[in-house]
């Protein structure tokens, strides 16, 4: 009888390769069973490394890419899109408004101090944040307000200094040049709690030991009020970045060095194999890849990519520019896997059409919106086999949707749905009926199906029927 441990080191480290990535629980407990278990699943503690443009966070991250056994099982690196303000940096009364008052307010309902504080900055916020001195018991807040007013100062200057002299962006190319595996590429603009744990935990240990407070009570109100700012608050109506921004350039910070980290990363060595984009709105792609050069810059150093997402969630009441999307997909013949998930008006063909991707097995677009003459240009540059196809609240908005099922059925696939459909005869794409539900204006809708579980648009599409439903 073979045991586990007579296997070859090969084998236990494919073995190991196959716990779940998402918990690594299984990992540890890996680790601790034997010598030859831990050395074989060791790499795979830290798949996921985040890196923000801060001095602690690119030596964290550069440390762990630097290790000889950890560095082995990092694909994914994950960019978050937020920064410091300068409007927050320089302006102390803004700095309250929309950053201490917030974080107190979340947090003053069962705590006399925190209460006696938010008091204070409401009252410093309708007249007395112009040098007016305050009362003596206020003395308290004012030296908290400096305290950490003066660390989020520090931490925008650290940051623009690692962004303007492109230490940010070299320093994160040559840690992922050195990965061994293919590099995922994630950008967000999710909450990231990049903060070094052990370097907030001293400041607020002084911080609260000058003025006298707990510091397990006031350490998540200074790790909010410490935080930089996402994206989504930027966009957010009643953020209200006019009471102190009129001009509409200070709501987008500047991000574009982004754009360089593909680009620094293939002329390092290194090669991106999957992009992601993962966002609430799509403003952080309103200026980006504007230029000629930019654009040229990085579609060279993408043409290596396989895979390419972008997911936006929040819908705008504008169309907004896509060069950036369509500069990395410019010259991609190997890209296998296309993602597009974009809530908001406006058409996005140039995208998709007059592309080429031979290799392109499983396509998802959802809230796209395309011309019949867009869609046919799109099927014309995939293989004549697609693994898998999921057309999601895809709006035609010129030809028909009849014609659309035509152009889709040349296609053969291993799996194709369409769901939600928006246009010309759209109705008869997924064919329903309505059942009331139990509040006036409710319903619940249930597709009819044909044999094989596929709707009939569905059923046409994969050849198992020869009906189209929009001319039947």
């Amino acid at each position: 009888m073979v045991h586990l441990l007579d296997l070859p080191d090969e084998l236990l480290i494919q073995i190991c390769g196959a716990f779940p990535q998402t918990d690594i629980s299984d990992i540890k407990s890996c680790r601790l069973s034997c010598q030859r278990l831990c050395a074989a699943s060791s790499h795979l503690l830290v798949p996921l490394v985040a890196v923000d443009c801060r001095k602690a966070s690119l030596e964290r991250f550069t440390k762990i890419l630097h290790h000889p056994t950890i560095s082995r099982g990092v694909r994914i690196v994950r960019v978050p899109i937020h920064s410091y303000r300068h409007e927050l940096s320089d302006l102390c009364a803004s700095f309250v408004k929309f950053v201490v008052e917030p974080a107190l307010h979340a947090r003053a309902a069962h705590d006399h101090h925190r209460r006696a504080a938010l008091c204070f900055f409401r009252r410093y916020l309708d007249g007395h944040g112009d040098g007016t001195p305050l009362e003596h018991d206020d003395s308290l807040w004012l030296r908290a307000l400096r305290l950490v007013h003066g660390e989020y100062q520090r931490l925008y200057r650290e940051q623009e200094a690692l962004r303007s002299e492109g230490t940010f962006v070299d320093t994160v190319a040559s840690a992922v040049a050195t990965m061994p595996r293919g590099t995922v590429l994630i950008y967000d603009d999710k909450p990231c709690s990049t903060l070094d744990a052990a370097s907030l935990q001293v400041l607020v240990r002084e911080h609260c030991r000058l003025l006298g407070l707990d510091p397990s009570a006031w350490r998540p109100i200074w790790y909010e009020m410490l935080s930089p700012t996402t994206w989504t608050d930027l966009v957010r109506d009643d953020f209200g970045w006019e009471a102190f921004a009129p001009d509409p350039a200070f709501q987008e910070p500047q991000m574009d060095f982004i754009l360089e980290l593909p680009g620094a990363i293939a002329m390092a060595g290194g090669q991106v194999h999957d992009m992601r984009f993962d966002l609430s709105c799509e403003t952080p792609l309103r200026h980006l890849g504007s230029g000629v050069a930019t654009r040229s810059h990085l579609a060279s150093a993408t043409q290596q990519l396989q895979a390419f997402t972008l997911i936006s969630h929040q819908p705008l009441t504008e169309t907004l520019s896509h060069d950036y999307a369509s500069s990395v997909l410019a010259r991609t013949p190997n890209l296998g896997f296309l993602r597009l998930d974009i809530a908001s008006p406006g058409s996005h063909p140039d995208i998709l059409v007059s592309r080429l991707w031979p290799r392109l097995q499983n396509i998802h677009l959802a809230g796209v919106q395309l011309t019949l003459p867009d869609l046919v240009a799109f099927l014309d540059g995939l293989p004549a086999y697609v693994e898998n196809m999921r057309l999601s609240s895809v709006h035609l908005m010129q030809g028909s949707w009849a014609d659309a099922l035509e152009a889709l059925r040349q296609k053969s696939y291993g799996s194709f749905t369409v769901e939600d459909p928006r246009g010309s005869e759209a109705e008869h794409v997924s064919v329903a009926f309505e059942t009331g539900g139990n509040d006036p204006g409710d319903r619940f809708v249930k597709r009819v199906r044909v044999p094989g579980g596929l709707s009939p648009a569905e059923a046409f599409v994969r050849r198992v029927t020869d009906t189209n439903p929009c001319q039947s």
